[in-house]
């Protein structure tokens, strides 16, 4: 009977020991306030954010005459959550699915990413002519892609095209413009493998005279479901039809669409029936598009040579009518997303270079998070960043023993470097280089130990 009461004893200070749990502290973010916003969305409860694992990308076909590198094994990337806050906002991880990252350095646009919470982006890289493993760089082309996923692994989504975009493609299309995303392709699967590159786009179509299934840009298509790659382009609402005509023709390729928001409101009816009733189509709601005031997208209306002058001109027309844009916003997005809820995601689509500055980046994730508070509760994590985990899956990683020249330290071409290289190329004035041609440009380039400046369109 004493033992017995000494075994009971100490069983009940094991069990009590094991009833003290330690509480961990969290350290807190300083939220900054938001000033001049709605009082219905200050009022919109946070949400707490869990995880949610990566949908793993289906592997695409080898074929005989190309290498493959494989990837490595799949883990779980942890989810972001933002070091901006916002009072009444919605506060939880993103996911870019709309990212024109031409004008960008990758360091500085991946500090914007962190500080805002953004996971994971699918980015529309601009890659032009053949790839060559011997002239990677940093600051371009798939160098650039190639050089940002060895440095953050899982987070990028790489789409692609040409480098060249706007109603000046339209004279290429047909086999000549399919003839350059297959080139592309093929000469990037060689150096990265089948499974780095996973879609094209942006298709910029909304710039194009043709239908939008005219057999031309179906060629692309074709050339991406051969693939196995996502497809994104921008339809206008003129062409809505053409849209479900292209999905019905593709049910195993997945397509991704933005348009600006008077071809949304005038496309709303036909563009939620067609996405209720066909699994393969996804909606970008980006934050250019979102940034709408006056019938301009002011992301792109305010571009100009003068970038201060640029940064100055948003900022001030942002923080005076932050209010009116936001409540628009909601009203122009929240009938889609409350009929389509698992069909609606979130971009930035910004691509000029100015509003890659944090002064205006972050002012355009801002609004962006309090139009998805704007939304049902139990819909804002969706659009923030679950419905495109779920479709496009986690970032490629890249091999780490493919050499890409760090740029970092060069000085841009000037112009005398730029001409001695095209001359010694035999490059023509046109945006349309020969493999031989291209290759040439680059090793000269590399040679003279230069970045090349690249023309972005203004406005």
């Amino acid at each position: 009977m004493k033992k017995l009461g000494v075994l009971f004893l100490i069983v009940l200070v094991i069990a009590s020991y094991g009833c003290v749990v330690q509480e961990e502290t969290e350290e807190k973010v300083p939220s900054p306030l938001v000033e001049d916003v709605p009082k219905e969305i200050v009022e919109a409860p946070e949400t707490i954010q869990d995880q949610q694992p990566a949908k793993e990308i289906e592997e695409i076909a080898e074929t005989e005459e190309e290498t493959i590198i494989e990837d490595a094994p799949k883990e779980e990337f942890q989810i972001l959550n933002p070091v901006l806050k916002y009072q009444g906002a919605y506060n939880g991880p993103l996911y870019g699915t709309s990212e024109q990252v031409g004008s960008a350095s990758m360091d500085s646009y991946f500090e914007n990413l962190d500080k805002n919470g953004i996971t994971f982006f699918i980015g529309m890289f601009g890659i032009s002519g053949e790839p060559n493993a011997d002239t990677l760089t940093s600051d371009q082309g798939l160098g650039e892609v190639i050089a940002a996923a060895q440095k953050h692994p899982s987070r990028i989504i790489p789409f692609f095209n040409p480098g060249i975009g706007g109603e000046e493609v339209e004279q290429y299309l047909g086999e000549e413009l399919t003839g350059m995303y297959r080139n592309t392709l093929s000469a990037s699967q060689k150096i990265v493998g089948k499974n780095f590159i996973r879609g094209f786009g942006e298709v910029e179509t909304q710039e194009w005279q043709v239908r939008h299934n005219d057999q031309r840009i179906v060629q692309l298509i074709n050339l991406a479901q051969s693939n196995k790659l996502h497809f994104m382009f921008h339809p206008v609402a003129s062409k809505i039809d053409d849209v479900e005509k292209i999905i019905e023709a593709y049910p195993g390729t997945t397509f991704l669409i933005h348009m600006y928001r008077e071809d949304l409101d005038k496309s709303m009816t036909k563009l939620i029936k067609i996405l209720k009733e066909h699994d393969n189509l996804y909606f970008s709601m980006d934050a250019a598009h979102i940034l709408f005031v006056d019938g301009d997208d002011i992301i792109y209306a305010y571009d100009s040579k003068d970038k201060q002058s640029s940064i100055r001109k948003f900022i001030s027309t942002y923080d005076i009518k932050e209010k009116s844009l936001i409540n628009n916003a909601i009203k122009a997005y929240k009938p889609l997303v409350d009929a389509v809820p698992d069909k609606v995601m979130w971009g930035t689509e910004i691509g000029p270079e100015y509003a890659f500055d944090p002064k205006v980046f972050d002012r355009a994730v801002k609004a962006s998070r309090f139009v998805i508070a704007g939304f049902d509760l139990k819909h804002q994590e969706a659009i923030g960043y679950k419905n495109a985990l779920r479709v496009f899956g986690e970032g490629v990683k890249a091999d780490p023993t493919i050499k890409v020249l760090d740029t970092k330290s060069w000085k841009e071409c000037t112009t005398s470097q730029m001409d001695d290289c095209d001359d010694s190329c035999g490059v023509p004035d046109t945006d349309v280089l020969t493999s031989e041609q291209d290759s040439c440009f680059q090793g000269c380039i590399i040679d003279k130990q230069c970045r090349e400046v690249l023309e972005m369109d203004i406005n």
